[in-house]
């Protein structure tokens, strides 16, 4: 009798939390507003949304879950935007490993505004469900498109990789993490980063491509220092890569293994060329 007596209070505020909520979105949803539906226009704190769910927080993050599967995307803005992020960072919360809260989050919110609020929910989701490489990929991604950072979006691909069942896909991971590190680093230590993925893949093709892909590097980093020292010497830009052999600071242009070659951006610096190259 005595544990049912505490427990009253409990439940009398779950009930007074689940009235005030339904009075608030009712009155909410009568004004003239045009934006979603009124499954986003309230975030109750997350005890009382616990608290609403019967003491279970499992339930609690599947209720908040319901709210932004049916609301209306079509007609939301960013303040809708910024309700559903709080309702899936407060899902992430009750429950890290919810995989429909971390899918919605990196499909909806760091496209409209919630960077931060994905990151977290992606960041949660990779510690939670240390079986799936997913969420750090996706986590990866926001640093690369959304952040500017293609090298640490790099470290986090490679840190889903161990995660990766598949063959195939722990290539095509390894892949994007190999061409993001080419944009995030100086060449050089470009070059080595991918060369030591090389050594630690199994023997057999995709090593002889990551191999490949260090060494146009390496020569790349060869070619930008060659141009660095001409510049030193003659006092003038090369005007083609071309200079850099007819001056003596090199012996020839180096082939590139991957068929696309070298030229010169708008800064005078080589880079790789963006398609292949027609030569033979």
């Amino acid at each position: 009798m005595a544990g049912r007596q505490s427990a009253l209070p409990l439940v009398l505020l779950g009930v007074l939390s689940a009235v005030v909520y339904g009075l608030a979105a009712q009155r909410l949803s009568a004004l003239p507003r045009e934006t979603a539906k009124p499954e986003l226009l309230i975030a109750l704190p997350r005890f009382a949304q616990v608290l609403m769910a019967g003491g279970d927080r499992y339930l609690a993050a599947n209720v908040a879950g319901f709210r932004v599967l049916v609301a209306d995307t079509g007609r939301m803005g960013a303040d809708d935007y910024a309700v559903q992020a709080k309702l899936q960072r407060d899902i992430a919360w009750f429950n890290p490993a919810h995989e429909d809260n971390y899918y919605i989050a990196a499909a909806i919110l760091p496209w409209n505004g919630e960077v931060d609020a994905a990151q977290y929910i992606l960041r949660k989701a990779s510690d939670a469900r240390i079986f799936d490489w997913y969420p750090l990929f996706h986590y990866g991604f926001i640093f690369y498109h959304f952040r500017q950072d293609p090298a640490t979006g790099a470290q986090w691909l490679l840190k889903g990789i161990p995660r990766v069942r598949d063959q195939q896909d722990q290539w095509a991971l390894q892949n994007a993490a190999a061409l993001w590190i080419e944009k995030g680093y100086q060449t050089a230590s470009a070059a080595g980063l991918v060369d030591a993925m090389a050594a630690n893949s199994p023997p057999g093709a995709f090593r002889n491509y990551l191999k490949m892909r260090a060494a146009r590097l390496r020569d790349l980093a060869t070619l930008q220092d060659a141009v660095q020292r001409f510049r030193e010497r003659f006092g003038k830009d090369v005007e083609k890569l071309d200079d850099l052999v007819s001056s003596g600071l090199i012996t020839e242009i180096p082939a590139d293994p991957l068929g696309f070659g070298y030229r010169l951006d708008a800064g005078g610096s080589p880079t790789f060329n963006p398609t292949r190259s027609s030569k033979k």
